[in-house]
């Protein structure tokens, strides 16, 4: 009999290798039963508390609930790191030779709504690059929808939006500024539990943990098309071609690792964007918040 894993989790295709180590029945290979739920809430706000109902066994999603978490209610672990890298892209209205964070002072941006990690990452960047994100008008409290209608309706200087749609926009012409993936590693999405949940499971979860490594191993190897044919029928609204861009362009960009470990630098680095914008009070060790013996207790899968 199979070992079940109960996920609550975001849905995305950020998320492409979970998608392809179920269709290739990579779960089913190493004795997983996945039990998936999307009932994840607006921005993944659902996931820790499904998690302390007991409904779920493991998350997927962002960091900063965990943090925000400790100390407060659950003991939440990341097990696994997912997404190496911010796969947003920020389209502006004219193109700049050497775009920099700066000529957006003095701009309307908007962003959508319930994005807290998009919001923290950007205003980080900012931080980071020397430039006045409190010059720009943000408006963050609008539907995606209602956000790209305005877009294309000429509103706004700047508009930040995620895969594939991304794609979409750059196929009507629209500039691309700044693809956020170009702007450094960070444990975009991780895989987390309650710390009692990963001793219980410590053996399931480093198969399922290897099931994803393989999957990524996979898709290294073949070409994109192969993987939007494979997940498509996962993501209904959008057209394979425009699938298939937008996953040649997060492989591209090394969104996806065979190693599923959380990186320490690139996680502290994310926390001190966490703390400055003030949902953790300062950057925790990485052993405190980590724990990486899933990732660690087999080898990096090969493709197959």
């Amino acid at each position: 009999m199979n070992d079940r894993l109960r996920l609550i989790a975001e849905h995305s295709l950020t998320y492409a290798p979970h998608h392809v180590a179920d269709h290739l029945g990579y779960f089913t290979d190493a004795g997983l039963d996945i039990d998936l739920s999307y009932e994840s809430g607006p921005g993944g706000s659902w996931l820790a508390e499904v998690l302390a109902r007991g409904e779920a066994d493991i998350a997927r999603g962002g960091v900063w609930i965990p943090m925000m978490y400790r100390d407060h209610l659950e003991d939440l672990r990341l097990f696994a790191a997912l997404c190496h890298r911010n796969a947003q892209v920020l389209f502006t209205r004219t193109p700049s030779e050497n775009f920099s964070l700066r000529e957006l002072e003095g701009r309307r941006i908007m962003l959508p709504a319930a994005a807290t990690s998009q919001w923290m990452y950007v205003r980080g960047l900012f931080e980071e690059q020397g430039a006045d994100w409190k010059k720009v008008l943000w408006i963050r409290d609008l539907e995606v929808r209602t956000m790209l209608r305005l877009w294309r309706g000429g509103y706004a200087d700047g508009f930040l939006t995620s895969p594939p749609l991304a794609e979409t926009l750059m196929g009507e012409g629209h500039h691309a500024a700044l693809d956020l993936a170009d702007t450094g590693a960070v444990p975009w999405s991780v895989y987390y539990a309650p710390r009692i949940a990963i001793e219980e499971k410590a053996e399931p979860l480093s198969r399922f943990v290897e099931a994803l490594s393989r999957a990524v191993g996979w898709m290294e190897t073949v070409p994109a098309s192969e993987i939007a044919r494979l997940i498509g029928q996962d993501f209904p609204a959008w057209d394979l071609p425009v699938v298939e861009r937008a996953l040649a362009r997060m492989r591209a960009k090394g969104t996806w690792n065979r190693d599923m470990h959380v990186p320490a630098e690139p996680l502290q680095r994310y926390q001190k964007m966490i703390a400055s914008y003030g949902l953790i009070p300062a950057p925790m060790p990485h052993g405190t918040i980590v724990d990486d013996r899933a990732a660690s207790a087999r080898p990096l899968a090969t493709a197959s």
